[in-house]
């Protein structure tokens, strides 16, 4: 216990530091603070609430106001007894009230204090009182207020919201440091979970089974049915399963989130993982609540147009103390628990009545998912002055034994808080005031039951007039509430500094992947529910998901890089038939309104020029994998190595490969050029990834859409190094430095028809590990190879070059030759009728596996012209050619191109003796390899250089 106690002191210590000098003004801290920099307590945990209407204390600081009105429960059996089922008339889902009490949870607390205040409960009420005894109570008390309030008329009772105002999943974090520290993992970001990746326990592990911690955080619980109970960000989220299930969901996109951003930084510590992670999670639940949610009930806001630090982001009285009870109304008597085919689970459906605080009610269902797909199935319980029993007779239990009612509560509570009566509450928001019951609500059966109860309309309790009052013209509420929650939530949003679109910290492209994320994506992404509506927040059955759901099926593919990757053929087999296209630029696809149901396959393919990003480097990468000398650890460096698709790596793989770049194969054979995988797949720590199936293709039966959102990773085949031009050029690699290898021809001049036999000297100056390059003839007929220093299968001739490919096991310095037998095509000279070949890129590779230039030198019998390398060489500002004449001459310099370009030419008289041209970097158009020639009566000579 003391070395936890040790360990929590110095998270706090860190934490606090850690908030407050690097990233207060770029990250929110836990309690809040500082989220506006000029008034650091707005918004934060135990900071008043906004006293925005007028005050109803009796003695105007207070006292209980509402004296004159009718007793609560009164109220509540007239009023709002509900016989039957009434379900919500536009078919709103369980979703709505559900998330609605998961955000209540996040945005708002105020707890009793001290001061009891008991209803008393009419003699003969039928559930409390049933033999008219006259004594039955239902017991409450005023909540606390703020030290030092409530003494006068200027200084009237405050009340404290004790937990962080603004939506930021406080919930899931909590709002103080001791609750924050106890629920994270410390390990990768994450935060705690529990067997079945579920709530951690109150217990030291974590684990239901054993001891108790007494330094959990304290969690509500008052029926008791366990002592273990869950624990998280806030101490309401065991009241029943539906809100612990959204608990336990955005726990885990927490920990999803964490997961994705270690493949992106892996370097990252775990706070920098955890703080960004949690950033990512208070985004998503603000884009539901503005996006989804509040549309959903009817409550429009205006566009977003930016943080307001004049906005003080807090809750209001009247908002916490009466209009956000709304909820209440919408509850339903049964919590569904379906499976994916949408049928009951065996261990059955729950009644809400016997679900509260009930932590078996998940255990024994095994997970969250089967209430998620039952609160997407059952209708919600329409918004009106009706509440169902099981809160207003059964909450916490039965009548007289723990059961209360939330009616008569609500109610209470608003006389306590000082609010006014309706009518004040509409004109303090800029509304009419009502001057007869019937323009509350029309129907007989709401106005005639308020005409009974008081005999003053400006005496009506806010929490019954928000409820009674009929709805507003394209909203589940009444305009009263309507604009109660339309400034309450302008509020939270535009005095939020950390609202997610204007974010210090997010990139643009987190903000985009926030707001295109759905409440549903959310689910799939962490449940095992397969199949749900797109817009959660409206119920469907089961079996009309598919009729009623299109989707815009879209994705893209990358290399292993992040390089997107064009040009990929995509083709999905739907029930309606099978359609294709090409991956764009951006290397995304798109096949929109789809029918959910209909889609069963879809299969990305790339099959083209084989050879790109290939070279001899490769086989010196796979070679030293085989050996172990360095072996792979990346699985998309296996997929690449394994060219012959066999599912491992072996000198067969590299006989395949060299005769790929030699150009004796022309394709891979069994494999392609491509291969892809789901994005989202994760290979297994320890395992080969090639002996185990790994996803090429989406299979819609047993694949969630929230899988397939992350994409196709692409490996090219035999491109071990990530060198492929993705636009289709083989552009190779930046590790271009001097020359590391010559290739040496004898210059002489030839004739049409003259057959000649040519000796190619290979050598280099430093030991390296292999070089390739492809010498090209297209003056002559290879007629013939012969007397070669290098075994047959290391070279191939084609009519008009000589390929060669080599790796050593053991670095070495070149020196080797062959005899290539030519007959001449054109009239000219050796070096006129040779040159590099544009099939393979020449190059040699160091014992440091940096790329080197290989250059050829065209050797004059005679000494009459002897002409040097340049130096230096690389250069990047200007260079000198050496060259010496035995006898005066006439020369002339041509510098080109790799694929024959002259970009300059110049010539010249020179007498005997030593001389240098000067080349400057102007005359380039780019850095990379380039050729200069010189030419004279004796003959010409050719070297390489190397620009900067």
């Amino acid at each position: 216990m003391e070395r936890r106690l040790l360990f929590t002191l110095f998270y706090l210590c860190t934490f606090a530091l850690f908030a407050q000098v690097q990233d207060m003004v770029n990250y929110r801290t836990i309690d809040g603070m500082y989220n506006n920099l000029e008034n650091p307590n707005w918004g934060s945990a135990n900071s008043d609430l906004l006293q925005f209407t007028d005050l109803g204390f009796a003695d105007g600081y207070s006292a209980m106001g509402g004296a004159s009105r009718p007793n609560p429960r009164v109220i509540s059996n007239t009023l709002f007894s509900q016989d039957g089922v009434l379900n919500d008339a536009i078919g709103l889902s369980d979703f709505v009230w559900a998330w609605g009490q998961f955000l209540d949870h996040d945005i708002g607390l105020t707890t009793d204090g001290p001061e009891p205040l008991m209803i008393q409960v009419p003699a003969g009420d039928p559930h409390f009182d049933p033999f008219g005894e006259g004594n039955a109570i239902i017991p409450m008390h005023r909540n606390a207020i703020a030290p030092g309030s409530g003494t006068s008329i200027s200084n009237p009772r405050r009340y404290v919201n004790e937990i962080t105002a603004c939506i930021d999943g406080s919930a899931v974090y909590g709002s103080d440091l001791n609750t924050a520290a106890w629920l994270r993992s410390f390990s990768e970001g994450k935060l705690k979970v529990s067997t079945g990746n579920r709530l951690p326990y109150n217990t030291t592990t974590g684990e239901f089974t054993d001891p108790l911690d007494d330094t959990a955080p304290h969690m509500e619980n008052p029926t008791n049915i366990s002592e273990v109970i869950s624990v998280a960000g806030d101490p309401r989220a065991g009241e029943n399963p539906l809100l612990e299930s959204f608990h336990t969901l955005f726990v885990r996109e927490h920990n999803r989130q964490c997961d994705l951003l270690l493949k992106d930084h892996p370097d990252w510590t775990d706070e920098q993982v955890y703080q960004y992670a949690r950033k990512i999670v208070g985004g998503l639940i603000q884009s539901i609540v503005y996006d989804e949610w509040l549309p959903a009930l009817g409550v429009n806001l205006p566009s977003y147009s930016g943080y307001n630090d004049q906005i003080v982001p807090q809750l209001m009285n009247v908002f916490t103390a009466a209009a956000f009870r709304l909820g209440h109304t919408m509850l339903t008597s049964n919590v569904l628990r379906l499976d994916n085919d949408g049928q009951v689970i065996p261990q059955g459906n729950l009644t809400l009545r016997n679900a509260f605080f009930n932590p078996f009610a998940i255990q024994e269902t095994g997970g969250i998912s089967p209430f998620f797909k039952g609160m997407a199935v059952q209708s919600q319980q329409l918004f009106d002055a009706k509440v169902v029993d099981d809160i207003r007779n059964f909450l916490f239990g039965p009548p007289g034994a723990g059961g209360l009612d939330l009616a008569s509560i609500n109610i209470n509570r608003g006389r306590e808080r000082g609010l006014p009566d309706f009518n004040t509450v509409r004109e303090n928001f800029g509304l009419p005031r009502y001057n007869f019951f019937q323009q509350i609500n029309s129907s007989a059966a709401v106005f005639t039951r308020l005409l009974s109860l008081y005999t003053d309309i400006d005496d009506i309790d806010p929490w019954v007039g928000f409820l009674a009052e009929r709805p507003a013209a394209g909203s589940v509420f009444g305009p009263t509430l309507r604009e109660i929650l339309t400034r309450q939530f302008l509020t939270l949003r535009d005095g939020d500094r950390f609202y997610y679109l204007i974010d210090p910290v997010l990139s643009q492209d987190e903000k985009d992947y926030i707001a295109n994320t759905s409440l549903r994506d959310v689910v799939m992404y962490n449940t095992g529910v397969d199949l749900m509506q797109d817009n959660v927040f409206v119920a469907l059955p089961h079996e009309a998901i598919c009729d009623n759901m299109t989707y815009s099926l879209s994705g893209f593919i990358r290399t292993a890089t992040g390089e997107p990757l064009p040009g990929v053929n995509v083709e999905l087999v739907s029930a309606p038939g099978n359609s294709e296209q090409l991956t764009a630029t951006e290397g995304t696809f798109a096949f929109p309104d789809m029918s959910y149901c209909d889609l069963q396959m879809l299969f990305p393919s790339k099959n083209d020029d084989p050879i790109n990003g290939v070279s001899t480097f490769d086989i010196i990468q796979i070679q030293k994998h085989i050996l172990g000398t360095e072996v792979f650890t990346d699985p998309y460096q296996l997929i690449a190595a394994d060219i012959n698709a066999s599912g491992t790596v072996s000198t067969i793989d590299l006989i395949r490969l060299r005769k790929l770049i030699l150009g004796i194969d022309t394709d891979f054979g069994e494999n392609t050029s491509w291969r892809f995988v789901l994005g989202a797949y994760e290979f297994p720590e320890g395992e080969n990834p090639l002996t185990i199936p790994f996803p090429e293709y989406i299979d819609f039966s047993n694949t969630s859409i929230a899988d397939f959102n992350s994409g196709f990773v692409a490996v090219k085949v035999g491109d071990v190094n990530n060198s492929v031009d993705v636009n289709g050029l083989d552009a190779g690699d930046d590790r271009l430095l001097a020359t590391g290898l010559t290739v040496r021809l004898p210059e002489y001049a030839v004739e049409i028809g003259e057959v000649i036999e040519m000796e190619v000297k290979v050598a280099s100056q430093e030991k390296l590990n292999g070089w390739q390059f492809a010498l090209g003839f297209p003056g002559f007929e290879v007629l013939s190879v012969e007397n070669s220093t290098w075994p047959a299968d290391y070279y191939h001739m084609t009519g008009k070059e000589v390929r060669l490919s080599y790796h050593s096991p053991e670095p070495e310095v070149v020196s080797g030759k062959m005899t290539v037998r030519v007959m001449a095509y054109e009239e000219g000279r050796v070096s006129e009728l040779t040159g590099w070949s544009r099939y393979m890129s020449a190059e040699a590779y160091d014992t440091e596996d940096k790329k080197m230039a290989v250059e050829i030198i065209a050797e004059i019998p005679n000494e009459e012209l002897m002409v040097g390398q340049n130096e230096p060489n690389p250069f990047s500002k200007r260079t000198l050619i050496p060259f010496e004449l035995s006898a005066r001459d006439e020369l002339s310099l041509e510098v080109y191109t790799t694929d024959g370009k002259t970009i300059y030419r110049e010539s010249s008289n020179f007498g005997p003796g030593m001389h240098y041209w000067e080349l400057d970097r102007q005359r380039f158009p780019a850095a990379g390899l380039y050729y200069y020639r010189v030419e004279g009566s004796a003959g010409a000579q050719v070297r390489t250089l190397v620009v900067e």
